[in-house]
């Protein structure tokens, strides 16, 4: 087996806990409409979830959101990427889709009122830029890995996103390279994403680690180049029967130096 000389981590949900805080973001969002109408936010959640992917599909430029794994809630809050980008998320396309959604969902539980449709769309964003801190312990485990290999963060989504994501959590100033999918065109598991980071780093696939909580992103985008990887599996999920299979498997990242250590031996 090669040397090990550089670690790779995904983002979302595996340093930075993603889908748990924003269900909170959009139900304290929601709440708004529980005080003045009388609305049941939990009813309200369930339609924002289905305004959000069929009005993300509409955009004018949907394969690249489907390509690079820009999610429909990151759209609702998140910042803007530059025209040079051509991903088509501007500043007048993101203010139509949020105020879209919002009208729609109101719209289903029999509200029209454009004034707290803007208010929900900026509590949400207050509400999940409160929540955009990492897992408890995670800061400590990269500066473990930082003092001994370069690291990289490879992660799906809009350049602009991700990169807010981590400077708001204190995140950005620990690696060495940033590759969000956004900047390359394509999402894990295509090689893309990967080689910008592995390029970037000058090291080899086999040289390399994945650590990412996706086995259809993180470990079968690792396994497909030949590089080793470690899934945090803190869900417990079951692994799915086609043929891959992550270097290490671990439920929780106390545990990711040690596994490094051990691929690293």
């Amino acid at each position: 087996m090669a040397k090990l000389r550089a670690v790779l981590f995904d983002l979302d949900d595996t340093l930075l806990p993603e889908m748990v805080p924003e269900r909170e973001a959009l139900l304290v969002a929601c709440g708004l409409a529980a005080d003045r109408y009388d609305a049941d936010p939990e009813k309200m959640l369930e339609t924002v979830d289905e305004s959000c992917r069929r009005l993300w599909a509409q955009w004018k430029t949907p394969i690249v959101y489907s390509e690079i794994a820009y999610s429909v809630w990151e759209g609702l809050w998140g910042p803007t990427d530059t025209a040079e980008s051509n991903l088509g998320n501007d500043n007048e396309t993101i203010t139509k889709y949020k105020r879209e959604v919002w009208d729609e969902v109101l719209s289903v539980h029999g509200i029209e009122d454009s004034g707290l449709r803007d208010d929900i769309i900026e509590l949400h964003r207050i509400e999940r830029l409160k929540r955009l801190k990492p897992f408890d312990g995670a800061i400590e485990i990269i500066e473990q890995i930082k003092e001994l290999y370069p690291i990289a963060i490879v992660t799906n989504g809009s350049p602009a996103v991700q990169r807010f994501k981590l400077r708001e959590s204190g995140l950005a100033d620990y690696f060495d390279v940033v590759v969000a999918s956004g900047d390359v065109g394509f999402g894990k598991p295509r090689a893309e994403p990967f080689n910008a980071a592995l390029e970037q780093l000058n090291v080899r696939p086999e040289e390399a680690v994945m650590i990412g909580n996706s086995w259809g992103s993180d470990i079968r985008g690792a396994s497909n180049l030949g590089m080793p990887s470690i899934w945090f599996n803190v869900d417990q999920e079951s692994r799915p029967d086609d043929g891959v299979s992550p270097t290490i498997e671990l439920d929780s990242l106390e545990k990711i130096p040690d596994a490094v250590r051990q691929i690293a031996n």
